[in-house]
């Protein structure tokens, strides 16, 4: 006869039955519930059965697995979801009233003690429990279905509280079909070898965990997840203040991180850093992302900051990002309402084909005067700015009478000062008699004469507003740029590094919009590489306070919706925090695979999280306790929701694992 113990420790089934840990037996089941008769000595034995503590079941004998028929062979798991009133509860709750009036004092009489068949009946009680699914065996392999298949009335279920190994074994437990589309799903983002689950924290049921967690005979079970769940997957992080949603999102950055480094594949982070909490280091975290991974982490910041890279638009040399910019103000304030300003917003500052000698030499002139537009209106030059453009012979002259032979040639270039002085004496020669170019048209096209006006604040002799209706867009103006931001920050992307956006300082209204404007161009890169049939990068979005950047009420063709509902399929992956379920556009919401949800503080919340897989279990938990890190977790690979007490990040842990890379490189 095979050994017990052996039996116990090879068979899948027969392991998630520990004979050690029974509480009772159910005495009715259907599809969806069941119903557990407890003894107080049994739940004592098992270090208690805590509310949403799993539960497992069988009708077969673990200690005699050979004697079990083939129709015995699966195991139903459960979930305690709270007490269940037994028939003889009435009569026993008056028996206990009877016993209590007798009393003399607050610990009991010796000679009133209860009789030990009445004693016997009061420790039975029962509970109610959900049918989370049932294990089985099909080609040598554990299988969960997530549902009961069928059940019999009359047979006998056995029942077991899970702790340590078989405990670990469901709470890890991923299918076969799933295990292998998190393969493909690893081999198509180009991670290489086998991409080993990672710890996010350990099961933890109650916020009291004096017995389950915490008692000499009690483990702490791990809780793994598969890294391929959040890579071009969207997740959210959801929570009230100060419970942990930080932390959690530090530990996916440096999952990404490990998995990158050990693929040896590159994979971009960007976070939306809107408390300034990523980019700097605080006394709480002991340290910042940047101090971690200092070779891979670019900041920005929307003010000029040592360590930071400048976040806005140097309008001089990002022509058409600044003038875009210039264009969405003057809509958004209603201001297109007269002909200047109609035809100023409708110019276009396309570069031309070089080849195209004439109409790249009037795109020059015209640039040059937009420039001069953008020193009048107020927008900080960069140091030592020059303009340079050509002009005819006959153009010059005329402009020369106006300011005097000693004036510069624009052809070598022109100060902004110089320029503004040159192009007010062109409309001014240019009024008195049309100049023309060297095949006869007028050298001020339409285009050009709309700028000159505007530098002039003059249209014919009636006063406008001119270059003061730029105002409004030089707070989005950088003078220290180079390139535009939100290319910069792309390739960026496209080099796996962390970018960290530092909106904690500055204007809330430009840091929505230049928030909007990066993921705008991380989706429409991303979208364009892969409709040419390319592969486009792996980039993960994280975004703090996200109801402000993807509200309920957006439409679904605006940047932000796009981005998570279609970024997945370019490789674009969201997580997403923030303290309201309620406040979140439901079509985003719908798509979420992952979840990560701490305390919520009012029921409204609570409701709205209950639509979605099996989280209305732990209503009443997610409003009581407000534990720091305590979580409810459903991952795309889990196929029910896991309590969970979240690891603390560990700076110091990453920083030495990154040096051993580093050392490994070398």
């Amino acid at each position: 006869m095979q050994n017990v113990n052996q039996i116990l420790e090879e068979h899948p089934l027969a392991k998630l039955l520990q004979v050690d840990n029974f509480v009772g037996w159910i005495y009715s089941i259907d599809y969806t519930s069941a119903y557990v008769m407890t003894n107080d000595l049994w739940k004592y034995k098992a270090l208690g059965i805590p509310h949403n503590s799993f539960l497992v079941a069988a009708s077969f004998d673990p200690l005699h697995l050979s004697e079990a028929s083939e129709d015995e062979m699966e195991v139903i798991l459960l979930r305690v979801l709270g007490s269940a009133k037994l028939p003889q509860d009435d009569d026993l709750v008056r028996t206990k009233i009877d016993h209590f009036k007798e009393q003399k004092s607050p610990m009991g009489t010796p000679d009133r003690k209860m009789d030990e068949i009445t004693q016997n009946e009061l420790q039975f009680g029962g509970l109610k429990c959900r049918v989370l699914g049932t294990f089985f065996m099909a080609d040598d392999e554990l299988w969960l279905g997530s549902d009961l298949e069928s059940f019999a009335t009359a047979t006998r279920l056995n029942v077991y509280r899970p702790t340590g190994k078989a405990l670990k074994t469901i709470v890890n437990y991923v299918d076969p079909i799933r295990r292998k589309a998190a393969q493909e799903m690893a081999e198509q983002l180009g991670l290489k070898g086998e991409i080993k689950p990672f710890r996010i924290g350990t099961v933890r049921y109650t916020s009291t965990d004096r017995l389950h967690r915490r008692s000499p005979q009690a483990k702490k079970v791990p809780v793994m997840v598969q890294p391929a769940d959040f890579l071009a997957r969207r997740t959210a992080v959801l929570g009230m203040t100060r419970t942990g949603k930080s932390n959690m999102i530090k530990q996916m950055v440096s999952v990404v991180k490990r998995v990158a480094d050990e693929s040896q594949v590159k994979i971009g982070q960007i976070i939306y850093d809107i408390n300034g909490e990523y980019a700097n280091a605080n006394q709480q975290d002991k340290g910042a992302l940047a101090d971690i991974y200092p070779d891979d982490t670019i900041r920005y910041r929307m003010l000029k900051a040592k360590g930071f890279r400048e976040l806005r638009t140097n309008f001089y040399e990002q022509i058409n990002e600044g003038f875009g910019i210039i264009q969405r103000e003057l809509g958004e304030a209603n201001r297109v309402t007269t002909d200047y300003v109609r035809a100023f917003v409708n110019l276009s500052f396309d570069e031309p084909d070089k080849q195209e000698v004439g109409e790249h030499k009037r795109w020059e002139v015209r640039v040059a005067a937009y420039r001069t537009l953008l020193y009048a209106a107020g927008f900080t030059p960069p140091q030592s700015y020059k303009v340079r453009f050509e002009a005819n012979k006959a153009v010059l002259e005329r402009v020369q009478d106006k300011l005097g032979a000693s004036f510069p040639n624009p052809k070598n270039g022109l100060t902004l000062e110089q320029a503004k002085r040159w192009f007010l004496a062109l409309r001014e020669a240019n009024e008195e008699e049309p100049l023309k170019s060297s095949s006869g048209k007028n050298w001020v096209d339409d285009a050009l004469k709309t700028l000159l006006d505007m530098i002039a604040q003059r249209q014919g002799k009636t006063y406008i507003s001119g270059f003061k209706i730029l105002a409004d867009a030089v707070k989005y103006h950088s003078p220290l740029r180079t390139t535009e931001v939100a290319d910069e920050i792309y390739d960026l992307l496209r080099e796996g590094k962390i970018v960290i956006l530092d909106l904690s300082v500055g204007d809330a209204r430009i840091r929505e919009k230049i928030s909007t404007r990066i993921a705008q161009r991380i989706f429409q890169k991303s979208m364009e590489i892969f409709v040419q049939g390319q592969t486009p990068p792996t980039i993960t979005v994280y975004i703090e306070e996200a109801h402000n950047l993807i509200g309920r009420g957006m439409d679904l063709t605006e940047t932000w919706p796009r981005l998570a509902k279609e970024g997945a399929k370019y490789r674009i992956g969201l997580v997403y925090a923030t303290q309201e379920v309620s406040s979140m556009h439901p079509n985003i919401l719908a798509n979420t695979e992952n979840w990560f949800i701490t305390h919520l503080n009012n029921t409204r919340e609570i409701k709205e999280l209950s639509l979605f897989y099996d989280f209305a279990d732990f209503s009443e938990s997610l409003i009581r306790a407000q534990d720091v890190g305590f979580a409810r977790v459903k991952t795309l690979s889990s196929p029910f929701v896991i309590p969970v007490q979240i690891d603390k990040f560990d700076p110091e842990a990453e920083r030495q694992r990154v040096r051993t890379v580093a050392r490994k490189g070398e």
